[in-house]
């Protein structure tokens, strides 16, 4: 497995604009140049953009190598073969599409974003009918934030997630450690092809975790957790705690 880092040259940033200006979906294709292959290799990579300022760039966990696309852009990988033991700790980041699986009337599987499913399910307990919509609420004072859903559904989203995948969330507070999960930036982006409205939720984690089943959890850095791992979501990024 490798490890690379993929960035916009400093002196290459007006060649690189265009592409950093894509949709997600154009995104996803354009990652693909990295990895040349024959038509039908399916994808092998996961990947995280990560923009603060004018810096952007993309982490990204690929079994094969990438090799540099253009003048403009730069790539730095090394091997990623991580050391795991249980109850070692990290420090990471995460970008996920936190959702719940349900099956409707018909039987189909569909997969629900975690909050919009907690208001629905909120409405129904006001005697509102699975039409409603949020502003439907009837006594405004007492509707719930939704600061106060995405926090308590997304956590507990992660918190299932990381049973299955080796992990624990770490919340300890004391003298010489603090670590509190931070649950942000939660929206939905567009990520159809040009022409076509496909949305997807996104929030970002960040924290503190105990390694609980290394083997699980080294799977889960190579392959990522949970869905939309085309959309840049799913992979772990973390930082060893000593």
């Amino acid at each position: 497995m490798y490890f690379s880092v993929i960035a916009p040259k400093s002196n290459q940033l007006r060649s690189a604009a265009y592409d950093l200006a894509q949709t997600p979906y154009a995104v996803h294709q354009w990652l693909w140049n990295f990895f040349p292959s024959a038509a039908n290799q399916d994808r092998d990579f996961i990947f995280h953009r990560h923009e603060r300022g004018q810096d952007v760039r993309f982490y990204v966990v690929s079994h094969r190598l990438p090799v540099a696309l253009n003048d403009a852009w730069i790539v730095q990988s090394r091997h990623y073969e991580p050391q795991l033991e249980a109850g070692q700790m990290f420090s990471f980041e995460l970008r996920a599409n936190p959702v719940v699986t349900k099956k409707s009337e018909a039987g189909k599987s569909r997969r629900h974003d975690v909050v919009m499913n907690a208001k629905k399910q909120l409405l129904a307990e006001q005697g509102l009918s699975t039409q409603a919509k949020w502003a439907d609420w009837k006594d405004k004072n007492m509707r719930p934030l939704l600061y106060e859903i995405v926090q308590e559904r997304c956590t507990k989203w992660l918190s299932d997630v990381a049973v299955r995948n080796g992990f624990r969330i770490e919340m300890t507070q004391g003298e010489t450690s603090c670590h509190q999960l931070q649950v942000n930036g939660y929206g939905q982006s567009n990520v159809g092809k040009r022409g076509q409205n496909v949305f997807l939720s996104v929030v970002d984690f960040s924290g503190a975790l105990v390694v609980t089943d290394p083997v699980a959890f080294k799977t889960a850095l190579f392959n990522g957790i949970g869905h939309a791992k085309a959309f840049g979501c799913g992979l772990l990024l973390v930082r060893r705690l000593e």
